[in-house]
Parts: structure tokens; C-alpha cells; sequence
């Protein structure tokens, strides 16, 4: 289910100078090698984290062991920032390549809420945001299928970490099968078949292992079978 995820931008928007540099000396810049998580599911939510460089997936563990991808945050995304909630994390959050990212404790999160009120109005804005989305894709996803919903997420990742490729936006990132059956909730089997069908209406290409998208044509697939 793809999330708003605010950026570092929006949340620091308009925030006076003199406020803004005290917030930026509460950030603690960390770095994450590849496959490391930046914290676990079921962890303690004690911390906001902007990704800086790099990209970070959410995934979320089933009792059986199966990985379900909840999101991949590009730089300048905001994640973690359940921070009024002294409760667990509800996914896990891994590097996907190396990651600097700046992270912000609880402790000083609170501290800065009531002391700088556009950082307090950016943050709310943030959460309903969030919250309006998550409404409007779970509404959304009772009626979509699996095929509309691989579909929807190739647009998805081609918006978010795409890279020109002259008759197509690449998805500047390998993904398995898996990964993609992972991100959709769906079996492994059924993202092969529909990316074969997808590659014979002209939709997707493949160069090596990257994926080139037909952006407009990938559209026009899902506003039919939004109709």
C-alpha cells in the first residue's frame, strides 16, 4: 500500500532560523550498510528518521516467516514518526543499499513540539496526510485485484525512484519476483505470469535485471481497470 511519505522539506518548511538550527542540532546523522536494519518491528518507537541517502524498505514479518514489502523511502523521506505513542513498532525498517540517514529522539522530538509551532503544525499536517491516504488506498484495495495492484505499484516505484531511459522510465533498482510479490501481497507465480502479459502489451521491458516501464500506457492499463 503505497504512504504519503512527507519529506524533510515539508516537515522543516518555514521554520524560523533561529529554531530551524537548534531542530538540526538534535539530528543525529548514522549510517546503515546494506541488509541492516534501522530498527525492528516490535521495537520501541523512540526515534523520527529522515533518510538522507540511500533506500529504505518497511516490511512487515508474518508468524510464517514471509516478508511483506510495505513501502521503499527515497531520500528525503520522513519515516518512524509515531512519536506521541509510547507503543512498538509496528514493521521493520532495512537498508535496501547503504543509508545515511539523520535520526531524531523522542526526548528532544518533544521537546522541540511545543517550543517551535510550524514544526508542530508541519508534523500534523504530516500525520493527516497519512492518515487520509491510508483511508483513501485501503477503500481502494477492496476492489483491486492482483494484477491492477502490480500494476499500480510499477507506477508507484517508477515515480518514486525512476530514471529516464529515453523511451521509458527504468526502475533504478533490481527486484526478485519475490520482492515485487512481496510488495503487492500476492504469490510469487502470479507476478511472473503478469509480468510476461504486462511485457506482451508493450506496458514493461526488461534490460538485464532492471525493469523499464511504459508510464503512459501503464496508466491507461489502470484507469481501465479502475473503470
Amino acid at each position: 500500500m503505497p504512504l504519503p511519505f512527507q519529506t524533510a522539506g515539508e516537515l522543516f518548511h518555514a521554520i524560523p532560523d533561529a529554531e530551524f538550527r537548534k531542530i538540526a542540532g538534535y539530528l543525529a546523522p548514522k549510517l546503515y550498510p546494506r541488509n541492516t536494519a534501522l530498527f525492528y518491528e516490535g521495537g520501541p518507537g523512540d526515534s523520527l528518521f529522515i533518510v538522507r541517502k540511500g533506500l529504505v524498505k518497511l516490511v512487515s514479518l508474518s508468524d510464517a516467516g514471509t516478508e511483506t514489502i510495505l513501502h521503499i523511502l527515497r531520500p528525503e523521506d520522513v519515516f518512524g514518526e509515531l512519536l506521541l505513542v509510547e507503543g512498538m513498532r509496528p514493521f521493520t525498517a532495512i537498508a535496501m543499499t547503504d543509508v545515511a540517514a539523520d535520526v531524531l529522539s523522542r526526548n528532544h522530538f518533544l521537546e522541540i513540539l511545543p517550543a517551535c509551532p510550524v514544526f508542530a503544525a508541519n508534523y500534523a499536517k504530516l500525520l493527516s496526510s497519512r492518515l487520509m491516504q491510508v483511508e483513501r488506498e485501503f477503500a481502494g484495495l477492496i476492489h483491486a485485484w492482483a494484477f491492477h495492484r502490480l500494476a499500480k505499484e510499477l507506477l508507484h516505484l517508477a515515480e518514486d525512484i525512476g530514471e529516464d531511459a529515453g523511451t521509458g522510465t527504468r526502475i533504478a533498482l533490481k527486484l526478485t519476483h519475490e520482492d515485487l510479490a512481496n510488495l503487492v501481497g500476492v504469490a510469487r507465480e502470479t507476478v511472473t505470469i503478469q509480468l510476461h502479459k504486462f511485457e506482451e502489451m508493450g506496458l514493461i521491458r526488461r534490460e538485464g535485471r532492471t525493469l523499464v516501464v511504459n508510464r503512459a500506457r501503464l496508466r491507461d492499463y489502470v484507469r481501465v481497470k479502475n473503470a
